[in-house]
């Protein structure tokens, strides 16, 4: 039975507020610039232009004064609108996790600024044509460049995040505990499949594969589904490592895919036989994160910002002793 215990903690009900509001402004910028940009353009360079202008799947009328009327009678407006409503939704639903705050900006400035960049690129390359003018080659490499610049304008418009909540007190006598001599270290490594995972990427690997097939000119969608499929297939095996500087979760598939708890962060570690209720991802939820594999039994530690990491092994209830152990000397030797 999971026993709540109060913690000699620093951890603030909500970190995650400074910063919040500028976050929240960035996300929501993006779907409207996608959607301000050609109509500014449009309005500025619209009699020197073809009657009949395509930008980026919007079917620009040029012969007639543009007109917001006009404007969002075009068949992606609704599509903008319903991305608005799912960025901002997936803002609030994140409230408390700035991790997921930050991507989100920086997907809004892909979505607002690499777009429209090409775009206007495109069009103004219309202006004053005296006939059908053929899509450069340079164009594209050009997309890329502005694809990967608002994706680190986002991450860096997203500003620091706050700093993480830490905990000083030693665990709970009712949590597992291996005694650890003054000179000992933690060590303990374990490994983790996932089929789910790799049902997931399979299915990602075939969309992929026919999308290529079918010659789509709508390489951004392709290459978000090749980086999905890698994605997945790298956390279909994770592993755990238990050491001084904390507790790491890393895909040997993708060694940039890693993650640690540092132990400042642990209040206490323990072993159930199931996952507790919530989402456990590598990728955080209000529940936590962690790597989950199914029924049986799982390494809990209880986090200082009142979350959870989990972890599918059978070896729960030594590495939850190995953490405990780790943590009673530390802060043991820190408070004497």
């Amino acid at each position: 039975m999971f026993i709540p215990i109060p913690s000699a903690s620093l951890y603030h009900p909500d970190h995650a507020a400074p910063g919040r509001v500028r976050r929240l402004i960035l996300t929501a910028a993006g779907p409207l610039l996608l959607l301000i940009v050609p109509m500014a353009l449009v309005t500025l360079y619209g009699e020197r232009l073809p009657d009949r202008v395509y930008l980026q799947n919007w079917a620009i009328d040029t012969g007639h004064e543009p007109t917001w009327q006009g404007w969002v009678s075009q068949p992606l407006w609704g599509a903008m609108v319903w991305l608005e409503a799912l960025l901002i939704v997936s803002f609030l639903y994140h409230w408390r996790l700035p991790q997921v705050q930050r991507a989100l900006v920086a997907g809004s400035f892909l979505i607002g600024v690499a777009t429209p960049v090409s775009g206007a690129l495109w069009l103004l390359m219309l202006v004053d044509a005296p006939g059908p003018v053929a899509r450069p080659a340079w164009l594209l490499m050009v997309e890329i460049a502005a694809a990967a610049g608002a994706l680190a304008l986002g991450w860096a418009a997203a500003g620091p995040l706050p700093p993480e909540p830490e905990t000083t007190a030693a665990p709970p006598p009712h949590a597992p505990t291996m005694t650890l001599g003054p000179w000992q270290r933690a060590m303990f490594v374990t490994s983790a499949w996932s089929a789910r995972r790799l049902l997931v990427a399979a299915v990602l690997a075939a969309v992929t594969a026919w999308t290529v097939s079918e010659g789509s000119g709508a390489w951004q969608g392709t290459t978000v589904l090749a980086l999905w499929t890698v994605f997945e297939m790298a956390q279909a095996r994770t592993r755990l490592q238990i050491d001084g500087s904390g507790v790491t979760v890393k895909a040997p598939w993708l060694p940039a895919l890693r993650r640690t708890v540092p132990y400042p962060r642990i209040r206490f570690a323990e072993a159930r036989s199931e996952a507790p209720d919530g989402r456990y991802k590598l990728d955080d939820s209000d529940a936590g994160w962690g790597v989950v594999g199914g029924k049986g039994p799982v390494l809990v530690l209880s986090l200082s910002d009142d979350r959870r990491f989990v972890y599918s092994t059978r070896e729960a209830e030594t590495a939850a002793a190995l953490v405990n152990g780790w943590l009673s000397r530390q802060r043991r030797a820190e408070t004497a």
